[in-house]
């Protein structure tokens, strides 16, 4: 009984852990699609990149509590992201500081509570988060 207990656990780990890297994946590859189109090839436009964003953070299951919790709206994301591309407007390795910042829990977390904030502060705010 034993056996078929902890077989059971185990299973579910596996699937859990295949779960999450699917999610983290499909986030990744979201992200770079989006730095890439915007900031490398600049074939996205500012409202495209913003639409997208946000569509996304309302279809990932942690990030849309988030969204609802906050009651954000598009503006709101326009807002921050101006915020954030006024300071951050750069690029270091694959990551572009006013796109990655809406895809993570506790750095959207931090933009949506604090978007009323200095720019500049939310900018180094999330440069700390990043470790830029």
């Amino acid at each position: 009984m034993a056996n078929i207990i902890s077989y059971l656990v185990l299973f579910s780990l596996i699937a859990l852990f295949f779960f999450t890297m699917k999610r983290i994946m499909k986030r990744d590859n979201v992200i770079n699609e989006l730095i890439i189109g915007f900031y490398d090839q600049t074939s996205i436009s500012k409202d495209e990149l913003i639409d997208r964003i946000y569509d996304y953070a309302n279809s990932d299951f942690r990030l849309k509590k988030l969204v609802n919790k906050h009651q954000a709206t598009r503006d709101d994301f326009m807002t921050i992201f101006e915020k954030l591309i006024y300071w951050g407007n750069f690029k270091k390795r694959k990551r572009y500081l006013p796109v990655n910042s809406f895809f993570f829990y506790g750095s959207l977390s931090y933009l949506l509570e604090h978007k009323d904030e200095d720019a500049k502060k939310l900018t180094m705010k999330m440069m700390n988060y990043f470790h830029i």
